[in-house]
């Protein structure tokens, strides 16, 4: 690790190869000097700086990630923690400062974020809890239903909805299903704020915890009135809406019996988020699903996400590794996402052998690796 040595009040008493490799100094270079040298002059002038080192200096460590300056004037960026070193009297003597260099991590982290608010932005997002109460939603949705989200959290859904739709059994049964653990997705006629009417192209997509219960649902919605109010006018619109309903039944049923839809989230990219019990029916099932969309869409990437999963057992690990296999024949990297402390346990102690299976504890986590393959593959045949 990059490790530097400073006196209480930051002048630099020696630093290790690496930092120096890091920051692009000699030893001669800084040693004597104070630790503002790596940090750009309006930031060392700031009263937060003189802080800093009276808070180090009083024997509080710090740590966390610093914006730092190379000698050449390049900005690098350190996962750093800085450790006050006591004498036996209590005194601060030193500081050290371990460090490792996040730059090239955090510049991808912020290209890879700024894409994923691209998706909120283009989508409308809410999310409820079981039993429908709202817990929030992004701007995209606020703005498509005339609302504030101050007006609507707390509220039931029923807001969106006519009286008289929330007085039958089918929406009861609506919410009783999400609760339960089944996908709905459709679409939907709701009313915005002042009874305006919007028609929704929705999925809602019940979250699990690590038990198996469904601890919230989330809903992906296109605001689509326009398309089907001008579709309405004319027998052609009739009979495409009789097809969209006829699609969205069957694809409700598959879903309901199934519960893998294999689902592009990005160019290169298919996603399939695996929910409740894993068998080898379901596991069929899925990977012929699978690997007809890789197929279909010439995916590089694939994510298995098996946070919807509340246990694993060696049966289950291996019908997951089979999905794997299945999809590297085609050409496809694997990364399976949702891996949460108790599973990867569980599959150590069980002995299941992983090869080569890449492992996130997180969907967000495994969506930045596929996109950094997807666009390092660009590059490539960019230069090709």
């Amino acid at each position: 690790m990059p490790v530097i040595e400073f006196k209480p009040d930051g002048t630099i008493v020696r630093a290790n190869a690496l930092f120096l490799a890091a920051t692009g100094y000699a030893l001669k270079d800084i040693e004597g000097k104070h630790h503002r040298i790596f940090l750009k002059a309006d930031e060392a002038a700031k009263p937060e700086y003189r802080d800093f080192w009276a808070t180090l200096a009083a024997g509080t460590a710090k740590s966390g990630q610093f914006e730092r300056v190379t000698k050449g004037g390049s900005t690098i960026w350190l996962e750093a923690s800085y450790t006050p070193v006591q004498d036996a009297h209590g005194k601060t003597v030193s500081v050290i400062k371990f460090a490792q260099d996040i730059t090239e991590a955090r510049k991808t982290a912020l290209a890879d974020a700024a894409k994923l608010d691209a998706i909120d932005r283009s989508m409308a997002v809410i999310e409820f809890k079981p039993d429908g109460t709202i817990l929030g939603a992004n701007p995209a949705f606020l703005a498509v239903m005339g609302y504030t989200e101050g007006e609507i959290v707390g509220q039931h859904h029923r807001v969106f909805v006519s009286p008289e739709e929330t007085r039958t059994a089918e929406y009861a049964s609506f919410w009783k299903d999400l609760a339960s653990g089944k996908v709905k997705s459709g679409q939907f006629h709701r009313l915005a704020k002042g009874g305006k009417t919007v028609w929704l192209e929705a999925n809602y997509n019940p979250v699990f915890d690590l038990d198996g219960r469904v601890e919230r649902v989330v809903k992906f919605a296109t605001d689509i009135t326009e398309k089907v109010e001008s579709a309405r006018n004319t027998e052609i619109a009739l009979k495409q809406v009789r097809e969209a309903e006829r699609v969205r039944e069957e694809l409700n049923r598959t879903l309901e019996e199934m519960s893998t839809p294999v689902m592009p989230i990005w160019d290169g990219i298919l996603l399939l988020p695996l929910i409740g019990v894993v068998d080898s029916t379901r596991t069929d099932h899925a990977v012929t699903k699978t690997l007809e969309r890789i197929n279909e869409t010439r995916s590089k990437v694939f994510l298995l996400d098996i946070s919807g999963v509340p246990a694993v057992d060696t049966a289950v690990a291996n019908q997951l590794l089979k999905i794997t296999k299945a999809t590297q024949l085609m050409g496809c990297e694997t990364v399976i996402s949702g891996l949460s402390p108790a599973i990867a346990r569980t599959m150590v102690e069980l002995g299941v052998e992983v090869g080569q299976v890449r492992t996130t504890a997180t969907l967000r986590d495994a969506f930045a690796i596929a996109l950094r393959k997807t666009n390092a593959q660009a590059a490539a045949a960019a230069q090709a």
